[in-house]
């Protein structure tokens, strides 16, 4: 009993040096991890895989602006090659971002339109026999994308729907059934995993690794596709919060144009923001609320320092306990069969 009493005084003590608040993730020593990234990129590209140099896919977003610095700045903009990926139903902006900042880098760049590549595989046609289905109005003036709807003030159960942009300009929301989402989903998917092949190409032809661009939150969680925007050789941002490579961001100067630009996967003909598709809060509540759960951050602590109820931040700690769980293969490398008491 007495070390029990002992143990619970020690965790108080460990939460009050915490000091949980809405600063925690801010980063005091930016040089320091600036140079600690930088460490661990040297040392996986030329100790680790021996290669020449870096391929990175540039998005026009912050993670890949923030990595493709890095790079830069590790092993020399001479030894980085910018991809950039565009397909018929990409952002514009996401193109002519990404080609403007390859240039203020000084790095060289390939831009290779995917369109015909996914048009053979028809994965265009698979989703909009899908949409057509639910709207038969569907024409070729219509947009449309993927949305999540969790209400964590109810049950905070994540629920799909199809949003479809009409010619007219009006939005109608649709639930899916489950079957059309996996197909819906799994058509998606392509459009990552045929990017990964396009970024290996150039890699293996130079003798060099593939860097990814996946953040903390966004590797936690399972927002990101297997064989995908996962296939990657290195992942130097994945134990960066968004807010933080938002801080980065802004101290290494990468333009405001990025910074301010909304995060989505740029996947749908109808802009969507990662928000929207997949957590249903914004990266500031999304990364704290991690953070206090890897942590052990008291209920009482999360509910006054982000001003909100206790039944709120119990399904939202839930829904990020469950996602956790439901990506977990995602994080490890297939499992082998153990023939050790057999052959």
């Amino acid at each position: 009993m007495l070390r029990l009493v002992k143990l619970n005084r020690e965790l108080k003590k460990l939460r009050l040096k915490l000091n949980f608040d809405k600063n925690i993730l801010e980063i005091k020593n930016m040089d320091g991890v600036i140079q600690s990234l930088q460490n661990f990129i040297h040392e996986h590209v030329y100790d680790n895989f021996r290669k020449r140099g870096i391929v990175i896919g540039i998005s026009g977003g912050i993670d890949s602006a923030l990595a493709v610095k890095l790079c830069c700045s590790t092993v020399g903009k001479e030894n980085v090659l910018g991809i950039i990926l565009p397909e018929k139903e990409s952002n514009l902006q996401s193109q002519e971002f990404a080609k403007k900042y390859c240039e203020k880098l000084s790095i060289k760049y390939e831009i290779e339109d995917l369109t015909s590549i996914l048009d053979s595989s028809e994965i265009y046609q698979t989703r909009e026999k899908i949409v057509e289905k639910y709207f038969p109005d569907y024409n070729q003036s219509c947009k449309y994308r993927l949305v999540f709807s969790e209400n964590f003030n109810n049950d905070g159960l994540s629920i799909p729907y199809l949003e479809v942009n009409d010619e007219n300009k009006q939005i109608h929301k649709i639930k899916l059934s489950p079957n059309d989402y996996t197909t819906i989903t799994a058509a998606t998917n392509i459009k990552h995993r045929i990017r990964m092949t396009r970024l290996y190409f150039h890699a293996e032809k130079n003798n060099f690794l593939v860097c990814g661009t996946t953040n903390k939150a966004e590797f936690q969680l399972g927002y990101f596709v297997k064989y995908g925007d996962g296939g990657v050789d290195i992942e130097p941002l994945a134990n960066l919060y968004k807010t933080q490579i938002y801080q980065l961001g802004r101290y290494l100067d990468i333009p405001n144009e990025i910074i301010e630009r909304k995060a989505s996967p740029d996947t749908w003909s109808f802009d969507v923001s990662d928000q929207e598709f997949f957590y249903s809060l914004p990266y500031e509540i999304v990364d704290l609320m991690l953070f206090a759960k890897e942590k052990s951050v008291t209920l009482n602590d999360i509910c006054s320092t982000l001003d909100l109820k206790e039944e709120r931040v119990k399904r939202i700690l839930s829904s990020l306990e469950r996602k956790w769980k439901a990506s977990k293969t995602l994080r490890v490398f297939p499992p082998s069969w153990n023939n050790k008491d057999i052959l």
